[in-house]
């Protein structure tokens, strides 16, 4: 009888052997899509951002010429608590980004006077675009990111100064600093100075413009629209459409010009540009 029994177990089991091939199978396509993963996995980076409402782990990509290339895994906060900091991966063939030289911006929707940009991430969300160093150089991990669907960098090749005013008005970052109309800076950074009792606006002037920047340059808030009221004669000027509504700033050195202003000199910022300055008309060799 158990000899019996016996046999009609090793029966079943024998016929109901292709049942473990399920899992068997499962359990082998599992090892090689995870070992498949691993080869195309490449290094880990982190880019920290002063702002990460925008990143999603798990979803924002890391993009080259619209071809993904990584993409953020987790956000942390950074230790000093003044940064948030997207830990990403770049797949295998993108290894060569994770050097010196290579930016990271936040490509978000934007809208401005020079027309309307980054519209594809209202639907697929942001994404992470990027600008490679130099191939072959020093490897690098860690990276500092920009906000804003550019990738020209508006403090490369220039040379910075501060400006010190009691009311910031309607000057603010990303403003244009310009000599004769023409633009030869941006407004970078707004802070407050140590006591509080002022504000400090950080300048970025291009480098070929920085000869018109003298010990004795004055620097002013520009509205944009101006107007001179007479009894017999009046005149009314008007900036360019991006200073009448966001404002900016505007310069002119008086004869005789002082010596070149070196990087970081400090200047008071004036509320109303000086008494006759148009007749300004410094040599600034």
């Amino acid at each position: 009888m158990t000899e019996t029994v016996t046999k009609q177990k090793l029966k079943s089991l024998r016929a109901g052997w292709y049942i473990w091939l399920f899992p068997a199978f499962a359990i082998a396509i599992s090892v090689w899509l995870f070992w498949d993963y691993w080869q195309q996995r490449g290094p880990h980076i982190k880019i920290s951002f002063e702002d990460g409402s925008q990143i999603q782990p798990g979803k924002t990509q890391i993009r080259y010429r619209g071809v993904t290339i990584g993409d953020v895994q987790k956000v942390t906060i950074s230790e000093d608590k003044k940064d948030v900091i997207a830990h990403a991966i770049l797949q295998k063939h993108a290894e060569e980004f994770a050097v010196a030289g290579t930016r990271f911006w936040l490509v978000t929707p934007k809208v401005s006077l020079q027309g309307v940009s980054g519209l594809e991430t209202l639907i697929e969300g942001a994404y992470i675009s990027v600008d490679p160093g130099k191939i072959g150089g020093e490897l690098k991990t860690e990276f500092k990111g920009k906000e804003g669907g550019e990738s020209k960098d508006p403090l490369e090749d220039t040379s910075t100064y501060q400006l010190e005013t009691n009311d910031l008005g309607s000057v603010s970052a990303g403003d244009s600093v310009t000599f004769r109309g023409m633009k030869i800076g941006t407004v970078t950074k707004e802070t407050l100075s140590k006591t509080g009792q002022t504000v400090l606006l950080q300048i970025n002037i291009l480098n070929h413009y920085v000869r018109v920047i003298r010990t004795n340059t004055v620097f002013w808030r520009s509205s944009g629209i101006s107007a001179k009221l007479g009894l017999f004669k009046s005149e009314l000027k008007i900036d360019a459409l991006d200073t009448v509504l966001r404002g900016g700033i505007e310069l002119a050195t008086p004869s005789p010009a002082g010596e070149i202003a070196k990087a970081q000199a400090k200047f008071p910022l004036q509320a109303d540009p000086p008494k006759e300055y148009e007749k300004w008309n410094t040599v600034l060799e």
